[in-house]
């Protein structure tokens, strides 16, 4: 059974797509696993930064929910990392309710991959529920300002409550931070001091033009410039999600 990672925020602009590409580039081109990206925001960002394409080619999620179609995935420009493409019209299987949605996506549970992550749309639905009863790690990235905290505060109240029904632990990644920034530094300790504290990378992800440039050119950032220090925060990043049987700490970070 693959490693399951769902990405995803109920606040839109705080990085998800980035950092779902990212992780899924670092488990594929970086740990050498078999690797899936799989696109269930309608927007289909992550199959166009991927691909280069923005409806993909062939099947899309939508054959999710068709259990008599195979799925087929397609080839990406991140090395030997694989996609199954968004698709514009995702957002009608909403109507067909959670239980379908979640009968759809444990079809991700039976695939040849070592590792799955899943790109969710913010909005609060199917799309964004029914992968998080896969199981395996919610990742949410999280802008330090007042109006990300409140989408974070609702995105943990359904973490708790899934992870009351199954395995599904918990990663809360700082990323579009602004180092000099007093009302940011404000935020980012609020969070860690809170109850959630624990579950906090340790690792902040800054607000660099370096990852725009990346997702352009079709590449992880640290294939833009290995030399660039955002770049190698990035790659420590997701290297510590893919570990989660390692508890993040201050020691890790300095040994990566």
């Amino acid at each position: 059974m693959p490693q399951i990672i769902t990405v995803t925020n109920q606040k839109g602009g705080v990085g998800k797509t980035a950092l779902a590409v990212h992780i899924a580039a670092y488990a594929s081109m970086a740990a050498k696993k078999k690797t899936l990206l799989v696109d269930m925001d309608g927007q289909r960002n992550a199959t166009f930064i991927t691909t280069g394409e923005p409806n993909g080619r062939g099947k899309s999620v939508l054959e999710l929910w068709d259990g008599d179609t195979r799925l087929e995935f397609q080839d990406t420009r991140f090395g030997d990392l694989q996609i199954l493409p968004g698709h514009q019209h995702v957002h009608l299987v909403e109507k067909q309710g959670l239980k379908s949605g979640q009968e759809a996506m444990s079809r991700l549970l039976d695939i040849d991959f070592d590792v799955v992550v899943i790109d969710t749309p913010p909005a609060a639905g199917v799309q964004q529920l029914a992968p998080l009863y896969l199981g395996g790690l919610l990742v949410a990235p999280v802008e330090p300002d007042l109006l990300a905290l409140q989408g974070l505060t609702s995105l943990l109240k359904v973490w708790r409550e899934i992870a009351s029904q199954v395995d599904l632990g918990l990663s809360l990644v700082i990323n579009k931070r602004v180092l000099n920034s007093t009302n940011q530094q404000m935020v980012v300790d609020a969070i860690t001091e809170s109850g959630f504290g624990q579950h906090v990378l340790p690792v902040h992800l800054t607000n660099r033009q370096i990852v725009s440039n990346a997702m352009k050119q079709g590449m992880p950032v640290w294939k833009l410039d290995p030399k660039d220090a955002a770049a190698a925060k990035w790659a420590m990043a997701c290297k510590m999600i893919l570990e989660t049987d390692r508890v993040p700490t201050e020691e890790t970070v300095k040994e990566g």
